[in-house]
Formats: C-alpha cells, sequence, structure tokens
C-alpha cells in the first residue's frame, strides 16, 4: 500500500482516494468510517468492477448490503440507454482526459426500476494500480421537481402565449423582463427585442409617453390601475390604439416587486365608437335640419340652411342647388356655393331658367333617377369652365342626390370637394336623406306660395265681388225706393178713384217692393258675414238667446207660443252680432213654420270637447229628408211666398256664419214630426282673435 500512495496523489487524487489511501491504519480507519456514513454512494471500480461500495451505494441501488454488488460490473447498474456514455466517460477519465465534474445518468435498480443520479469520476488507487472512485446521488426527487418545474414554466408559457391581450412584464424601473406572443403579433417587436428595453419604450407614442409615466407614477397609490387609453405604434409605424391595465406584483413579505402590463388592441372599438359619434352626428344633423327646415317657408333659406348643416357631417368646397321642372325640361338655380380666391363664398345666380342638355352634370341624375358618385384622379373629357366667375378647377370627388316631390323630380343637390376620394356610398346615402327633406320643404314652400297666390286671387274675386254686391244692391235699392215712393204718393192721392182690380194691383206693387228690398239686405248681410273683421269675444249664450227672445216678444204672445231655454248655457267666442243673426233666423223659422198647432221650442247647448254643440228644435211641419241639404242654398224655398214669407237666405246666412266660426250645422227632421238644427262653436276656453 505504502508503494502507492506517492503516485497516486502527485496526480491530485480526490478526496476518495484520501479516505482509502492514509499515512496510517487509525486514519485509514477514521477515513472508511466517513466513508462508510457518506450520504452519498461511493464506490472503487477497478477493471470495471465494483471492489468497494457503500452501504449508501447499495441503497441508492435498492440493494440490502454492498456485498451483492461486489464483483459485478458498473454498467450492470447502468441503464441499458446510458452504457454506452458512461462507458465513454469512465474510460476517458481512465486515460487522464477531461470529462465533466458531474454528469447526470439513470441506473437500475434490484427492483428493475430507474431512477436519476447525479455521478461524479475520480482518479484513485487499487492494490497498487489506478483505479475509479465513482460518487453517486439519487436526483430521481430532484428531476422530478424540475420536469414539474419546466411543466409548469411551460404551462404558464402557453397560458401567457394564448392571452387575447399584449403582456409586458416589467421590473419597477420599467426594465422589461418578458413579453408574450400577442404582443410580438401586435407590435410587430420580437420578445428578444423587447428584453431590457427601458423607457422610453420604442412602442410608445412620444406624444402619449408623458401620460404613460403618469399612469406609472400612480402605481405608488394603488396596486391596480385599469381601462387607460394610450396610442402603441408598431414596428413598421402604424399606429394602434390599446387599452392598458397595470398590475403591481408584491413579493411574500408585501414588498413590490414586478410591474405586470396588459393591453389590449381597441382600434376596432376606437373605429367602432368613431363610426357610433358619426351616426350619432348624422342623425342629430338630420334631426336639426328637420327642426330648421320646418321654420321657413323661403326656398333660398331653405337652400341655405341645408347647406349649413351638411357642411357639418360631409367635406364641402363646391355645393349647388338646381331646381328642375319636368314638364318644361328646364333647370335654374336655386344657390350656388365655392371657393373663390381660397374663401368659401356664397356665389351670384343667374336670373330665370335653361332647357336641360346632355352636357350637364345634372342629365345623368335626372335620367337614372338615382344619386351618383363620381370619384375623379383627373378632368373629364371635355371639361370646360363653370359658368360662375373664374373657376376652372374640376372637381375631384362629386355626389349627385335628385330631391323627389310625390314621384317628380324637383330639383338636385350637389356636393363636390376638390380633394380625391373625399365622397363614400355612406356619405351618398346621407346626402340622399338630406336631399329628401329638403324636397319635402321646398315643395312646402311651393305649396304656400301657391296658396298665397291662391288667396290673393280669392282675395281679390271677393272684393269683386262684394263690390260688384254693395253697387248692385245701391243701384237696385234707389230705383226701388222711388218706385215704392210714388206707388204710396198714387195710392194716398188717388185711391179715392180706383176700382177693386186697380187697389189690388197697387198692394201687389207695394208687396213686391218690399219683397225686393228685403231681397236685397239679405244679400247684404250675406256679404258681409264672411269678412269677419270684428273681434271675436267671449260670449254668453244665455244673455244672447235672452235678448233675441226680447226682440221678437211680440210675435211669440201673438203665436203663443212655448219657449224652453236650458239653465246656464256655456259661453262660447264668436261676434255677438252675427251669433244673434243665428238665433234670430232659427227661432223666427221654428215660430213661422209651425204649422196649426201651437209653436213649442226648445233651446239646448252642452260642451262637447273643445266645442259647444247647440240645438234648436220646434215641433212644427218638418223638412222631408231629401231638402236637408237644400234648405242652407241661397233663394231655395220649399213652400209658396202665399203660404210662408220669406226671401230664402235667412238659412244661408245661419250656415256662412257658423262655418266662418269654425263650427258645422246640421238639420234632423222628418216630414210632419218638427226640426232640429244642430251648429258647433268654440268653446270660450278657445278664444281667438
Amino acid at each position: 500500500m505504502k508503494r502507492s500512495r506517492a503516485p497516486y496523489r502527485k496526480k491530485g487524487s480526490s478526496f476518495l482516494a484520501q479516505v482509502i489511501a492514509t499515512d496510517s491504519q487509525d486514519g485509514e480507519g477514521y477515513y472508511r468510517s466517513i466513508v462508510q456514513h457518506s450520504p452519498y454512494g461511493v464506490g472503487i471500480l477497478f477493471k470495471d468492477k465494483l471492489v468497494m461500495a457503500n452501504p449508501m451505494f447499495a441503497r441508492i441501488l435498492g440493494h440490502r448490503s454492498s456485498d451483492d454488488l461486489i464483483g459485478r460490473r458498473a454498467t450492470q447498474f447502468v441503464d441499458s440507454g446510458s452504457r454506452r456514455f458512461f462507458s465513454l466517460l469512465a474510460a476517458r477519465k481512465l486515460r487522464g482526459e477531461s470529462v465533466p465534474a458531474r454528469f447526470e445518468t439513470k441506473m437500475t435498480r434490484a427492483d428493475g426500476s430507474t431512477i436519476d443520479v447525479e455521478a461524479s469520476f475520480t482518479l484513485g488507487a487499487y492494490q497498487g494500480e489506478t483505479a475509479l472512485n465513482l460518487t453517486i446521488s439519487d436526483i430521481t426527487l430532484r428531476k422530478e421537481l424540475e420536469k414539474r418545474l419546466t411543466d409548469s414554466e411551460r404551462l404558464f408559457r402557453n397560458v401567457v402565449n394564448s392571452m387575447i391581450d399584449a403582456l409586458v412584464i416589467t421590473d419597477l424601473q420599467g426594465k422589461v423582463l418578458d413579453v408574450n406572443e400577442e404582443f410580438e403579433r401586435l407590435t410587430g417587436f420580437t420578445r428578444k427585442e423587447a428584453l431590457n428595453a427601458t423607457i422610453p419604450y420604442p412602442w410608445i407614442d412620444e406624444e402619449d409617453l408623458g401620460m404613460y409615466i403618469g399612469w406609472l407614477d400612480g402605481l405608488r397609490v394603488r396596486s391596480e390601475l385599469r381601462d387607460f387609453d394610450i396610442t402603441w405604434v408598431s414596428k413598421a409605424g402604424t399606429k394602434i390604439a390599446v387599452s392598458l391595465n397595470t398590475t403591481l406584483l408584491h413579493n411574500a413579505a408585501g414588498d413590490p416587486m414586478l410591474m405586470v402590463n396588459l393591453a389590449r388592441n381597441i382600434t376596432e372599438r376606437q373605429e367602432a365608437k368613431k363610426e357610433l359619434g358619426r351616426q350619432v352626428d348624422t342623425l342629430g344633423v338630420l334631426y336639426q335640419l328637420g327642426k330648421l327646415l320646418g321654420g321657413t317657408l323661403d326656398p333660398l333659406e331653405i337652400a341655405r340652411r341645408t347647406f349649413e348643416q351638411l357642411r357639418k357631417v360631409i367635406e364641402t368646397d363646391a355645393f349647388y342647388i338646381d331646381l328642375y321642372d319636368e314638364e318644361s325640361q328646364r333647370v335654374r338655380w336655386l344657390m350656388a356655393v365655392d371657393i373663390i380666391d381660397g374663401k368659401q363664398v356664397e356665389l351670384k345666380v343667374p336670373e330665370g331658367s335653361f332647357p336641360l342638355t346632355e352636357r350637364m352634370a345634372n342629365w345623368k341624375v335626372i335620367q337614372s333617377r338615382r344619386p351618383i358618385l363620381e370619384l375623379r384622379e383627373h378632368p373629364p373629357e371635355g371639361f370646360s369652365a363653370m359658368a360662375f366667375g373664374d373657376i376652372t378647377r374640376p372637381s375631384a370627388s362629386l355626389m349627385y342626390a335628385p330631391m323627389f316631390s310625390k314621384e317628380k323630380i324637383i330639383g338636385i343637390i350637389s356636393v363636390q370637394s376638390y380633394t380625391a376620394n373625399a365622397y363614400s356610398s355612406e356619405q351618398l346615402a346621407l346626402l340622399e336623406n338630406i336631399a329628401n327633406l329638403a324636397a319635402i320643404a321646398l315643395e312646402k314652400a311651393n305649396l304656400y306660395q301657391e296658396t298665397l297666390e291662391k288667396s290673393r286671387q280669392i282675395e281679390a274675386r271677393n272684393k269683386e265681388l262684394d263690390d260688384f254686391t254693395y253697387v248692385v244692391s245701391h243701384d237696385l235699392k234707389e230705383p226701388l225706393i222711388s218706385v215704392e215712393g210714388y206707388a204710396k204718393i198714387i195710392r194716398q192721392e188717388y185711391s179715392a178713384g180706383f176700382d177693386a182690380a186697380a187697389s189690388e194691383y197697387m198692394a201687389s206693387i207695394l208687396e213686391s217692393c218690399g219683397h225686393m228690398k228685403k231681397l236685397i239686405e239679405d244679400l247684404l248681410q250675406l256679404s258681409r258675414v264672411g269678412k269677419l273683421a270684428e273681434h271675436k269675444e267671449r260670449l254668453s249664450l244665455s244673455r244672447m238667446v235672452e235678448e233675441v227672445l226680447e226682440e221678437l216678444r211680440f210675435t211669440i204672445r201673438e203665436r203663443k207660443a212655448r219657449v224652453q231655454v236650458a239653465p246656464d248655457l256655456p259661453e262660447v267666442v264668436g261676434v255677438e252680432q252675427h251669433m244673434k243673426i243665428v238665433f234670430r233666423n232659427l227661432i223666427s223659422n221654428a215660430l213661422k213654420f209651425s204649422g196649426p198647432a201651437v209653436p213649442e221650442i226648445s233651446i239646448q247647448a252642452a260642451v262637447q270637447g273643445m266645442a259647444v254643440e247647440v240645438s234648436v228644435s220646434d215641433n212644427g211641419i218638418g223638412i222631408p229628408a231629401e231638402f236637408h241639404e237644400k234648405i242652407f242654398m241661397i233663394f231655395q224655398r220649399l213652400h209658396k211666398k202665399e203660404e210662408y214669407e220669406g226671401t230664402g237666405a235667412g238659412l244661408t246666412i245661419v250656415r256662412k256664419i257658423i262655418e266662418s266660426h269654425g263650427g258645422t250645422i246640421r238639420v234632423v227632421s222628418a216630414e210632419g214630426k218638427g226640426t232640429t238644427f244642430i251648429f258647433t262653436l268654440p268653446r270660450a276656453d278657445q278664444k281667438e282673435n
């Protein structure tokens, strides 16, 4: 043994060699004791066989004692898949070549199971010859833990990479420690490029950098910040709208450790929000335009208000509204706006109209009867200067929309921009809606103008008729008065010489003169009823009926008539003089057409909604159903003048008065069963001036 110690030590022998090769027997026993109780498996390989193994070596391999191992090849305890590697390392170590200080391999236990071990080779000596010291330790549990950790890390990485949000993990100073695949996809920066990046990050827009730093400062107060909208910039330079959520992670001691940033791409959401905003603006413009157009009946003002609202939602350099007459196929410019010397101004349009021709832009719109969108890169062939001033530049983007009224085109709205591709089909649809609103307003204005013109014509004709009625009545009345006067003088001065026939003739002349005078007075009264120049006021029906009955008291007494008036009749709005004419005519007719019976007259009234319904009933001779409308026509009599006096204009006057007050009148009657006239008047709380 002593002869082998020196060369063994010269080779820089291992601890195990020193354990075996000692200076004394006592020392050898001491070191053998350490090896025997070592927590590592220790064995000596000599000529590929185990010549010594400590108890831990046997225990690791699942044997009861080291004796089971002595004399056996070491490779017998190495898993078949690892034997070649094990033998190669052992051979190289014996040749003095470099090998790993420690290596991992798989060994087979006594029960056939495989374990992971960490092993090391060192040179030693056995019986004066070179041997290998083999140290092993069971790392099966550690490998299992490492595998679990690896699996856990892999799982974590898979989870992180499967996230729909971009993940950026940084330290407290903002240094990037990790990112996920969504971050790479979103920004175009690889994980390698992002790692160790510090503020300012290349993926944060410079304009938002200050806000982002302020955002991080908020983590000092709170451990979590949510929903911070910020702009990122991709590696390609594309701007990306993201919503950022940042969380501050703490260790077990509660100290801040990491910052976790989750960024969600909200570009589509932002676009949807903008689109919603555009739609809200569009609806607001359409609503506002509808209100504004309803407040004017001037066509030019309608065009101006349309332009002011349209330019809020559509880029507009030039704007035109042309009116079109389908019957004559002529066009008239209503309004024109364009840019002159860099300033948008309303142009003076030429007066009059001109025929529509194929060379005009409106031709295609009118022929197709649909809106048209044109996007130009170059001026159209045959382009010529417009008729307004010095405008010679062509529009790059144009939209035309026809204005319809009752399936007829009444005009065209044209919107133009000198910017290429300024318009879209959605904007064309919006222009079509605006054109429809403008068309309704223009048609309303046209109807109003037509109504005004017809009203002026009717008013002029009514004035002519009133003047004619007055002149005719006056001219008729003057000679009639003379005839009546002379007839009375003749009867007074010469009646003594009249025979019976002459007296009858004279009486007939005077009676005809009286009847003619009454006709003329009724005509004058009828012509004046339609001109309600008098001020309408609150009227008491009870008081008016009482005053009319007082006027007719002698006739009522003579006919022994019974008149019943309901108490507390409602108040109405009207012209008192005209209302008395209504009651006077209806009550007089009830007294006149009573027949042989004693007249019984009833006057009632009741509130019906916003009106008062009045009825005047009698028990007279009645009116056949076929004459219920005829009685309201001027000079229409159902009886001979000898039977019942009158001119036949009374009910015509009554109806005209009622209708001029906004009411209606009807008759309920049957022959021999009395008559009821029912008419309506406005309630007193619906007073009109």
